[in-house]
């Protein structure tokens, strides 16, 4: 898997906003990972960029909802097909169902970290 960290926000920050300016995105996402609390800088701002789908009028309202918290971004960013099925449908998949969603999920999401 692509390897999390600043080097790659700012990289998934060029690729979403090529005409944006990075340091203003960038002092958007930095509103996470400010407090002890809230860790995971790196991955969590991946999260935010990527359910931000480039639209740059999401970040401030995803960044407050990882500051709340984090595994909100998280879960719908990494695992979104098994958030979308949700908890009742997942617990009726049998095991290796549900085990090819979360490879679905996990694919999709080291494939869009590579991009």
């Amino acid at each position: 898997m692509a390897r999390m960290s600043r080097k790659k926000v700012l990289e998934k920050v060029r690729q979403y906003w090529p005409d944006g300016d990075p340091q203003e995105i960038m002092a958007v996402l930095d509103a996470y990972g400010t407090e002890p609390y809230e860790r995971g800088r790196d991955r969590v701002q991946l999260a935010i960029i990527k359910l931000s789908g480039g639209k740059r009028d999401r970040l401030e309202a995803l960044v407050q909802t990882a500051k709340r918290d984090y595994r909100d971004v998280l879960a719908y960013a990494e695992y979104p097909e098994e958030m979308r099925t949700g908890p009742i449908a997942m617990r009726q998949l049998s095991a290796e169902e549900a085990r090819a969603l979360r490879r679905r999920d996990k694919a999709q999401y080291r494939k869009w970290l590579g991009g």
